[in-house]
């Protein structure tokens, strides 16, 4: 089988030879410089055959005339090299389309567009960013695609305060549109600017910023007002102000309003019930949160709450009670510890952990990514708040 790069200079060379075919039907209106010369067609194709790929790209980029017909192939062809991984070839074309002096300019502001892509795909990022801002004040038809794209290259590079700025003016932009599919696309954005808000409170919290922080994450309440992320922030900084009980307030509120957060803020719920005497108070409150969603994660929770105030028994019911069920390998794995190692070898009780630990892993709901740790931000597709650990 031809490697990927050959077979798709292959389908190039196609393109070239229908592309010379639709040029040589040009009217006599276009330049010279515009015509194909047969030289670069046949010439390319001697470097393909050689395998000198890269020469044969440059001569059958060349060698293809850019006319209304032939544009959208250059364009089709740049962005398949870049999903391919051959981002150096993509920036050739494009910026081959770039130079031509004839190109319209609603073609050259698209191959702009195309041009930025690359550059981000390049990790490229400034120069992805001002290719982008450049567009967005000379194309109105392309303004839209260039601010997501910006606010892409805002994400990347950690420009959150920018990233608002741009966020913002695309909600204004949105809601004032009438499509019915206009407020569910406000709605993420909204979402996404509560996110922002967040990353940028934490990176005022490592500047030793808690004003600032608290300002952000309240800003961030304000764009989505279910957001836990803020709480979690906010709760943080109660503790630090020496307010335990309204961080502890704010994140069992924050684990009613939505139980598959819970175990995200479990650790600091379990360390502040500790500090406020309130053991009796966090075991009811995962007593409601297991009746709205049964999952293993909350019910072993649930059951370790129970062996600290010394209910045995009722540890050991509750886990059974979630093996007859709806069994999972976390459920089996508590009740295997509960057995103790007099019951039980040791080495089974570590095996069925290591299983559990592997199936409990954080799934992206988007994209399929999985791993042990849990972002915010998805790094497979960058999607927002999209990971959760699978009820299994």
């Amino acid at each position: 089988m031809a490697e990927p790069s050959t077979l798709l200079l292959g389908l190039l060379f196609l393109a070239v030879a229908a592309g010379w075919v639709l040029g040589r039907g040009a009217s006599s209106r276009d330049a010279a410089d515009e015509q194909t010369p047969p030289s670069q067609y046949y010439l390319g194709l001697n470097f393909l055959l050689d395998g000198e790929q890269e020469s044969a790209l440059k001569a059958f980029s060349e060698a293809l005339a850019v006319n209304a017909e032939t544009f959208e192939t250059h364009i089709t062809f740049g962005s398949l090299l870049r999903k391919r991984g051959e981002v150096d070839n993509a920036i050739k074309i494009h910026q081959s389309l770039l130079s031509r002096t004839r190109l319209p300019d609603v073609q050259k502001n698209q191959a702009h567009l195309e041009l930025a892509k690359d550059f981000i795909a390049a990790g490229l990022l400034d120069r992805a960013e001002q290719l982008l801002k450049d567009l967005i004040e000379l194309s109105e038809d392309h303004e839209a695609d260039a601010t997501t794209l910006l606010i892409d290259v805002c994400e990347a590079s950690r420009e959150w305060s920018q990233a608002r700025l741009l966020a913002e003016s695309q909600l204004t932009q949105t809601v004032s549109q009438p499509e019915p599919a206009a407020k569910l696309k406000a709605g993420k954005i909204r979402e996404k600017l509560s996110h922002y808000c967040c990353e940028d409170a934490e990176d005022h919290e490592l500047k030793n910023d808690p004003q600032g922080a608290r300002a952000l994450a309240q800003e961030a309440l304000k764009w989505n007002e279910d957001g836990v992320w803020p709480q979690i922030i906010l709760a943080r900084l109660d503790q630090q102000e020496g307010q335990p009980v309204r961080a502890y307030d704010r994140l069992a509120a924050a684990a009613e309003l939505l139980p598959e957060r819970f175990p995200e803020v479990v650790n600091e719920l379990v360390t502040l019930s500790t500090v406020l005497d309130r053991h009796n108070g966090f075991t009811a409150l995962v007593e409601r949160l297991l009746k709205r969603r049964e999952d293993p994660q909350i019910r072993v929770i649930l059951a370790d709450a129970y062996i600290v105030s010394g209910q045995d028994a009722r540890a050991r019911d509750v886990i059974k009670q979630g093996l007859e069920s709806k069994p999972s390998s976390l459920l089996l794995a508590r009740a295997l510890a509960l057995l103790g190692d007099n019951v039980i070898d040791g080495s089974l009780v570590a095996s069925a952990h290591k299983l559990a630990a592997r199936q409990s892993a954080y799934l992206c709901g988007v994209c399929g990514f999985h791993g042990p740790s849990f972002y915010w931000q998805c790094p497979g597709c960058k999607s927002w708040d999209t990971l959760y650990r699978p009820v299994r």
